[in-house]
């Protein structure tokens, strides 16, 4: 009888182990092709970064990235989001698989000598953290549905931008992983693990 209970929890031990290292799923919208499922993916763009660098396609390329929506001016959530980025960077600094991505929302504001001071003000040194700015209305807005966040002009909000705070995971192929809200430092620690889980099961790939 002894036996048997041994064995059991060495049996439950191995289900509970293969269960933790279930993929990340993929999140988003899809359709199904000849019975194949085809996830959604984030859109190629090409967009400035601090420096007037162009970071797109090519920067991207065999990496992860973590993406977050903000603006300089946001008196509210955006501090807190971007807190949020910088420790996740601190974490993860030393992976070149990662990439880092700040949307700005507000292409009239947000000059690339702002953004440029602004991330000079957070002590942010990684060649691999980006802050992006639009020079057209459109340029960032298209892609905030793609990271399942939303944005929008009201006057009535702070700063005059409504917007989530979410934290978004994206793979190599583009694909949502993963989300967090920046405001919670509970559910950063959750992210956190969901991007190590991400990172191995890039080992594997």
């Amino acid at each position: 009888m002894k036996k048997y209970y041994f064995g059991l929890a060495i049996t439950l031990l191995v289900i509970t182990a293969c269960e933790t290292k279930k993929p990340l799923p993929i999140l988003g919208n899809y359709t199904v092709e000849n019975g194949d499922t085809i996830f959604s993916r984030i859109p190629e763009f090409e967009l400035f970064n601090q420096d007037s660098q162009l970071i797109g396609k090519e920067e991207l390329k065999d990496k992860a990235h973590i993406a977050a929506f903000f603006f300089t001016s946001c008196p509210t959530i955006c501090p807190k989001v971007m807190r949020s980025m910088i420790r996740i960077e601190e974490k993860f600094r030393n992976d070149k698989r990662l990439i880092y991505l700040c949307f700005s929302l507000d292409f009239r504001k947000d000059s690339i000598p702002r953004i440029k001071d602004y991330r000079n003000k957070l002590g942010i040194e990684n060649p691999d953290f980006h802050i992006l700015q639009g020079r057209q209305p459109d340029d960032i807005r298209s892609l905030v549905n793609q990271y399942m966040s939303m944005a929008v002009d009201d006057p009535d909000a702070p700063g005059g931008i409504n917007h989530t705070g979410w934290i978004l995971l994206a793979d190599k192929n583009r694909q949502l992983r993963s989300y967090g809200l920046g405001t919670d430092d509970t559910d950063i620690d959750r992210f956190m693990n969901d991007v190590q889980q991400l990172l191995n099961e890039m080992d594997h790939n």
